[in-house]
């Protein structure tokens, strides 16, 4: 049998950006305003991201509760993951690719500027792997 086993961490979405305000209160208006229209992740050089991050919540002396959520025949494939999961897939894919595309560039400059095809095609497959249409 095959089982999607879940645990949960209570935790605070921390966030922190930089607002050039004439007060205290104008920068918290603006903060929120950035927020409700979903502009405030932007990172722009008026208003840097300063910090996102996860934290932790809570006792950490109490035990992780595990739970079953689902479970499948050996022979049936597991779910589709969810959308957090493609997007981390997503951003491994795309950060392989670029480390694939300096090292196909570096062994280029070894062979004296010749760039073999299947360094490249390698960071193209990782390339293609990061983008969300796959």
């Amino acid at each position: 049998m095959k089982y999607v086993v879940q645990y949960e961490l209570p935790y605070v979405h921390r966030v922190q950006v930089g607002i050039e305000a004439g007060s205290p209160d104008e920068a918290i208006a603006r903060a929120k305003q950035l927020f409700d229209g979903g502009d405030i992740w932007n990172d722009t050089p008026d208003i840097p991201l300063l910090f996102d991050d996860y934290e932790e919540q809570g006792d950490a002396g109490i035990p992780l509760q595990f739970t079953v959520e689902q479970t499948w025949r050996s022979n049936e494939p597991w779910p589709d993951a969810e959308a957090s999961v493609k997007s981390i897939r997503r951003q491994n894919a795309a950060f392989r690719a670029a480390g694939l595309l300096v090292e196909a560039y570096r062994r280029g400059e070894e062979r004296g500027g010749s760039v073999a095809w299947e360094d490249v095609d390698q960071a193209l497959e990782a390339a293609l792997e990061s983008t969300p249409e796959r």
